[in-house]
């Protein structure tokens, strides 16, 4: 698997899949934000996205630990019109009703915030936004 294309840019999603799947730790925490906006002046159509992993270690005498942030990544985008509408239509065909999707919508911009708290949550939210994902990380592609 390869998480950076050919200018050496770096897949977010493809990355964040890599680092979940060679982890040992049995609880890798993720949070994912993806910010649609369409109210800038200077960038009519904008995205900004937020991911995060931790990773904590299961102790039999001292419960769950916190015990290190393993990823913390955030990048901006500047879209075209065609993208943009491209990325909304794909969060809203997500269902939002679940722990790990919550979707919100203001005038001017859509939010979406993705949450898993184990293995087999990332997997399972991975495969249902895998769609939305590969787009995002495409838009580096070139």
């Amino acid at each position: 698997m390869t998480f950076t294309n050919s200018s050496a840019n770096i897949k977010q999603f493809q990355l964040v899949k890599f680092i979940n799947e060679n982890s040992s730790d049995e609880h890798v925490i993720s949070k994912i934000s993806i910010i649609l906006r369409r109210d800038k002046i200077e960038a009519p159509y904008y995205m900004l996205s937020k991911i995060r992993l931790s990773s904590c270690i299961d102790m039999e005498d001292n419960g769950i630990i916190h015990a290190m942030d393993i990823l913390n990544h955030h990048r901006m985008y500047n879209l075209t019109e065609d993208k943009f509408n491209e990325i909304k239509s794909l969060i809203n065909n997500l269902s939002d009703n679940s722990d790990q999707i919550k979707i919100s919508k203001k005038d001017k911009q859509l939010k979406i915030v993705l949450m898993s708290k184990n293995d087999d949550e990332f997997s399972t939210l991975f495969k249902n936004c895998n769609e939305l994902f590969d787009k995002i990380d495409n838009l580096i592609s070139n």
